[in-house]
């Protein structure tokens, strides 16, 4: 097993990533596709059908994303089963989450990485935060990604909107309402089953 899908997002987002991001990204190292191909404007996969594909062992949540223009306009559903949310690993009392799969598809949905510096400030939605939307292989031609980068410590803050986090202990929910620079809008939710802790 080789970390390529840490890589794929540190080379995505090299202007833009912080040490944070890469932190988290190597905690995956390998993946197994559970989505489904579809067109720009239907429904990739269900979370029903994305949850069977997946044994209860080892899903460890599910990402719901909603694109609403651009050439992946469309709504988008997986589930996580490596990598996943993460509480403190990253740096003390920061969020993490951690999806990424290999598919050569350059429309099928294959990454969402988040960090939030400081869950507890999230829990009432917080604006600063780093989010990556992939698409498209992990490594060659045909990838794509969204980038909202405005965490205080970005080099070049790009992007705007609000992340809360809802942090339950061993499951949480983050729901994510961001714009690109170029305008392109991301809704979603991230319903963790399971959330790696800082011990």
């Amino acid at each position: 097993m080789g970390c390529r899908i840490s890589a794929r997002v540190w080379a995505r987002s090299l202007s833009t990533a912080s040490t944070l991001v890469f932190a988290t990204l190597t905690l995956a190292c390998s993946a197994h596709d559970k989505t489904a191909n579809g067109d720009a404007t239907s429904t990739v996969a269900s979370a029903g059908s994305l949850a069977d594909s997946a044994t209860p062992a080892s899903a460890r949540g599910t990402v719901h994303l909603v694109v609403a223009s651009g050439p992946h306009a469309g709504t988008y559903d997986a589930t996580m089963t490596d990598g996943g949310c993460s509480y403190g690993l990253t740096s003390p009392g920061a969020w993490g989450n951690q999806y990424s799969v290999d598919k050569k598809d350059p429309k099928a949905f294959t990454s969402l990485q988040l960090i939030v510096p400081d869950a507890k400030a999230a829990a009432s939605g917080t604006s600063a935060f780093q989010l990556t939307a992939g698409f498209g292989p992990l490594f060659g031609s045909g990838a794509a990604s969204y980038d909202v980068n405005t965490l205080p410590t970005a080099n070049t803050k790009s992007g705007s909107g609000q992340v809360t986090v809802d942090d339950k202990g061993n499951t949480g929910t983050v729901t994510f309402d961001v714009k690109t620079a170029d305008g392109i809008a991301l809704k979603g939710t991230i319903e963790c089953s399971a959330v790696m802790r800082a011990s």
